[in-house]
């Protein structure tokens, strides 16, 4: 069965019963939620590095708005640029290299007196954001 949720207002994604957003995880390490996620997105490293400062910004805000307590929120910026594109048709080779490369991002947050799904949520739309 699929379902949508309300309990954040960023979150319009739809999941399967048991709520869970792709490639987001959760789970409870002694009183602390920690919830990780990893995405690849395709652009420019610089453009989504700057973006994913202001996203964790806002998600720190959002924590503290709710009154949860920052363990931690981290995130990890890879990148396999320059990536280079060989081709040819037969006749001549061509070499050019390709803007906008493949990032991965992989975010955790350990986090004191959230909510589970909000979390995870909030972590999809700041993915989304990017």
């Amino acid at each position: 069965m699929i379902t949508k949720h309300d309990h954040a207002e960023s979150c319009n994604h739809h999941h399967h019963a048991g709520h869970h957003h792709h490639g987001i995880e959760s789970h409870m390490h002694d009183d602390a939620l920690v919830c990780s996620g990893n995405r690849d997105i395709i652009g420019d490293l610089e453009t989504i590095k700057q973006n994913l400062v202001g996203e964790i910004e806002i998600l720190t805000r959002w924590i503290e708005e709710m009154s949860g307590i920052i363990g931690h929120v981290k995130a990890l910026v890879e990148c396999d640029a320059p990536v280079t594109m060989i081709s040819t048709t037969g006749v001549d080779i061509t070499v050019k290299e390709m803007v906008g490369s493949t990032v991965q991002i992989s975010i955790v947050a350990i986090v004191f007196n959230t909510n589970a799904q909000s979390l995870e949520c909030r972590i999809a739309g700041l993915f989304d954001a990017l």
